[in-house]
């Protein structure tokens, strides 16, 4: 049987990287955690290893883009474990496709992953929030591509900068059933050793002034905050966490002639 005791949180994309490391951290807080992800396999494994026994870890496959299988692990999810009281909305893709070569379905895609899963999500766990009697908290995780543009990431800036915006426009709206919704921007976060070419790294890092590449714990850290009582007075905020990236550029000049 579940743990009745426990709150419950969702996190999409939990099977690998990000998501992994917040579905990690938000056990060690005490959540019961609905691992949800496209590779089923993954997921199942990710929760065994959090927890064997099942009570407070379930895995589900999903499919983000898909609004009937949304409906159906949340539905799942409240049956197994109990409803949930938190989402984290991490499920997201990253390929790189210059603007003139990008094939239609690249773009669809990238928008119907990031974006519109954010949006099913979001709506079907509002939806039960309210039902529930209302209160709750959802983090999404945007990027600082939402606010800093790169080459060959036309349709992943997009994607962001929606989450972003939607982000700010359903705090809104859910703000008086209670239910908080904020964003995280990560930087350049390593999640494996060797992720990004040490050249690209290196490049990157004379760019951050806290001079280290992020971490999967310093998001998954601050995910937890936002889904705390001690940021129940956070709303519709995007909290961006990467060392300082966004600041500005390591640009001198000599103020002297």
């Amino acid at each position: 049987m579940a743990r009745p005791d426990l709150p419950v949180a969702v996190v999409t994309g939990a099977a690998r990287s990000l998501g992994r490391a917040i579905a990690e951290r938000l056990h060690r807080d005490g959540y019961a955690v609905a691992v949800t992800d496209l590779d089923a396999d993954m997921a199942h494994s990710v929760a065994s290893a959090l927890d064997p026994s099942g009570r407070s870890v379930r895995a589900y496959r999903l499919d983000v883009r898909a609004g009937h299988e949304v409906t159906a692990v949340f539905q799942a999810v409240a049956t197994d474990l109990g409803r949930p009281q938190a989402l984290v909305n991490n499920a997201g893709i990253y390929p790189d496709h210059g603007l003139l070569d990008m094939p239609e379905g690249a773009w669809d895609e990238v928008l119907g992953v990031n974006l519109k899963g954010t949006f099913l999500c979001t709506q079907a766990f509002a939806r039960a929030r309210i039902d529930a009697g209302g209160g709750g908290a959802i983090v999404n995780l945007a990027s600082t591509a939402a606010f800093s543009a790169r080459v060959g990431a036309s349709h992943y800036s997009a994607s962001k900068a929606g989450v972003v915006m939607f982000t700010k426009s359903s705090a809104q709206e859910l703000g008086s059933h209670a239910i908080r919704v904020n964003a995280v921007a990560p930087g350049l976060i390593e999640v494996r050793e060797g992720q990004v070419s040490q050249e690209y790294r290196a490049m990157f890092l004379t760019m951050i002034p806290r001079q280290r590449t992020g971490r999967a714990g310093d998001i998954a850290g601050t995910v937890a905050f936002l889904l705390s009582p001690d940021a129940d007075f956070i709303n519709g905020e995007c909290v961006v966490v990467d060392g300082g990236f966004l600041a500005g550029r390591p640009l001198t000049r000599s103020l002297s002639k």
